[in-house]
């Protein structure tokens, strides 16, 4: 069972969602602004796991007063982090088997740019990208554009090799999903009832205080999803360290219903270890890990 592999790998799950704000918070956490990468740019190059992809942003859109949120315009830093990190494969994954060639996935609030999308689409069955309805003509767009991308540079040259690498845009899926006002079985239409969701990804999704409740909501939905009996998906949630208060609020409604750990240092990237100003969390539901 995934629960008992998690239990083996990373330990007993957490028990406090205030103690662990106050570990990550009390240490020195570095500065990352905001934790956007450029928000003045149209477009902006990213290399990751070797291949360079060329993302269309808006920073229009994201200086705009849309009610409805405007976050996803651009590129958040922790984003090619997580996509590296998850491109190789990492063993806790891989021994959780809900990351390989046949796993489906759903990342929820991708943004316009659909990065871990466009990285893991090579290397799953099945990817998911999902935000609200604005971001889906930018995402489109770039899923189209970056349709192959290049190999990894010469170190001796400058130029950019001539040979390209497709991306399986049949693997990889949009869709519009709003944590407020849509349900999780809007996600049937894209993915069939009879294939298990292996994994969830929320990657910089925790900003905002009033979002915690329907976005915990939406993942346990999602959990339960085409089953009469919770299934073992895994969550995946990656965060930059901004406010401690809506950290908590989101970790301790997140543990009502799930067992959450944290990514011990030793087995993930030095770039989001937890002294980075990132920190990377799994969970499951409590139920699943019952069955």
């Amino acid at each position: 069972m995934a629960s008992s592999k998690l239990h083996d790998i990373l330990g007993p799950p957490m028990e406090d969602a205030s103690e662990e704000t106050f570990e990550l918070f009390s240490q020195e956490i570095p500065s990352n602004n905001l934790g956007f990468i450029d928000s003045r740019q149209d477009t902006i190059q990213v290399e990751v796991a070797g291949h360079e992809y060329e993302l269309q942003q808006s920073p229009g859109l994201l200086n705009s007063n849309r009610k409805e949120g405007t976050t996803g315009a651009v590129l958040w830093k922790v984003t090619p982090l997580l996509a590296a990190w998850l491109a190789s494969f990492p063993s806790v994954l891989a021994d959780l088997n809900v990351l390989h060639a046949n796993a489906t996935v759903v990342e929820l609030g991708c943004g316009l740019a659909g990065l871990v999308g466009l990285v893991l689409s090579r290397l799953v069955k099945c990817y998911v990208l999902t935000d609200q309805e604005y971001v889906m003509k930018y995402l489109k767009e770039n899923i189209s554009a970056n349709s192959s991308t290049n190999e990894p540079r010469s170190r001796s040259t400058k130029k950019r090799s001539s040979s390209r690498v497709p991306i399986l845009t049949s693997s990889l899926k949009t869709m519009a999903l709003d944590w407020e006002t849509d349900r999780a079985e809007n996600l049937l239409s894209v993915i069939s009832s009879e294939d298990s969701i292996d994994l969830v990804i929320l990657c910089d999704c925790v900003y905002n205080d009033f979002l915690v409740k329907p976005l915990v909501q939406m993942v346990t939905d999602i959990c339960y999803l085409g089953a009469s009996t919770p299934k073992s998906t895994v969550v995946l949630i990656a965060q930059q360290l901004r406010s401690d208060s809506i950290f908590e609020l989101f970790l301790d409604s997140l543990m009502q219903e799930f067992y959450v750990w944290r990514m011990p240092d030793e087995k993930i990237s030095p770039n989001l270890r937890s002294t980075s100003g990132y920190v990377v969390h799994l969970a499951m539901l409590k139920l699943a890990a019952t069955m």
